[in-house]
């Protein structure tokens, strides 16, 4: 496949549009995103602290921790699906970002000729402002993660050393199954 003028024009005339359409979704999507983390953060939170302390939690620690948890109404599925949502939308972003500035670049030629350095401006120029539309939500997707995002990926040994902790409380049936929410079902 080569680059030709028709199909740099093509890509320079589509890209922003599906980049448009991206940053108008991610920009939907931002508060029910932030909704979802926070939900996800607290129950998260909750089972850290619990392995903070000493020795392991008692059967009616984990069981308040599960009530919590499915209070929350969002299991490990939404949590997973949030950040899988999160980085996909980065990562489409940024494609369509660099194929418009690629295409935008290939258009405007080398500087040879003096209106190369105009062609050259504009494309710099437009590919700025399409980053600019793009990542304005981008970053107001990520920002509200981005606080504990750490904590709450380091929380993930704890979170597997909770279900352990809960299998073990049921099979010798200090725990209730109906009481565990979907999130924590082995």
């Amino acid at each position: 496949m080569k680059m030709t003028e028709t199909y740099a024009a093509t890509v320079a005339a589509v890209a922003p549009v599906i980049l448009l359409v991206a940053a108008v979704e991610i920009n939907n999507r931002r508060q029910r995103v932030r909704e979802l983390y926070e939900a996800l953060a607290a129950p998260m939170g909750l089972i850290r602290e619990m392995f903070r302390g000493s020795g392991d939690p008692s059967a009616q620690q984990v069981e308040r921790i599960v009530q919590q948890v499915r209070e929350t109404n969002v299991g490990a599925r939404a949590g997973f699906a949030l950040i899988l949502y999160v980085l996909s939308a980065v990562a489409i972003t940024t494609l369509l970002f660099l194929a418009e500035l690629a295409s935008l670049l290939w258009l405007a030629g080398t500087p040879a000729t003096p209106d190369s350095g105009v062609a050259l401006f504009c494309a710099l120029a437009l590919g700025i402002g399409f980053a600019w539309v793009a990542y304005a939500p981008m970053v107001a997707l990520i920002v509200p993660i981005s606080r504990n995002l750490l904590y709450v990926l380091c929380g993930f040994r704890d979170y597997q050393r909770f279900l352990r902790l809960l299998r073990h409380y049921r099979s010798q049936g200090a725990l209730s199954a109906q009481s565990t929410p979907d999130s924590a079902n082995p």
